[in-house]
């Protein structure tokens, strides 16, 4: 069974309509999130891990004998550099941050599974370089340039992502 959750309780599109700006001088996004000694998005992954180990048991009690992955997200922001303003219209002084928000939640997600005794599948260290910024992308930047949900897999994130999964995952009997 593979599980990939985690991106929409923390808030994605949400995130990525605040961070999404058409002033390229503007204050960024990062003040809404890091304020008053708190860091609401970091807030959000720990309120989400609870959701994570609910679901891995609730899997594990339906089936017992299933192999669980928990699957991670693939790169979003280009993994160094400030970005692609404007095709990912994100300044450059917020992909630090988001990227960083990004790698805590596959860290969580990493962290959930290792601790409930399931797999965890790496998706973002084999995205690396493919990110929304980038010629050969596996995620679509805010404006897709193909079939695909902004800032989501289009179709050959997804064939990439399924062929990490398939080589991560052991080979069952039958």
């Amino acid at each position: 069974v593979t599980l990939g959750m985690g991106g929409n309780d923390i808030g994605f599109s949400s995130i990525v309509k605040n961070c999404a700006t058409e002033n390229p001088f503007g204050s960024g996004c990062k003040p809404e999130y890091v304020h008053d000694g708190r860091d609401e998005l970091r807030e959000r992954i720990a309120a989400t891990a609870p959701k994570i180990d609910f679901s891995i048991a609730a899997i594990k009690n339906k089936a017992p004998r299933a192999q669980i992955f928990v699957i991670g997200y693939p790169t979003i922001l280009p993994e160094t550099g400030s970005g692609c303003y404007p095709k990912v219209p994100i300044l450059g002084k917020d992909v630090p941050y988001l990227r960083d928000i990004e790698h805590a939640l596959n860290a969580m997600l990493a962290d959930r599974a290792a601790k409930a005794g399931v797999h965890f599948i790496d998706i973002a260290t084999p995205s690396i370089g493919h990110d929304a910024c980038a010629g050969d992308n596996w995620v679509e930047g805010i404006i897709p340039t193909h079939v695909a949900a902004p800032v989501h897999p289009n179709a050959t994130g997804m064939a990439k992502s399924a062929a990490v999964i398939a080589a991560s995952a052991p080979v069952m009997a039958i």
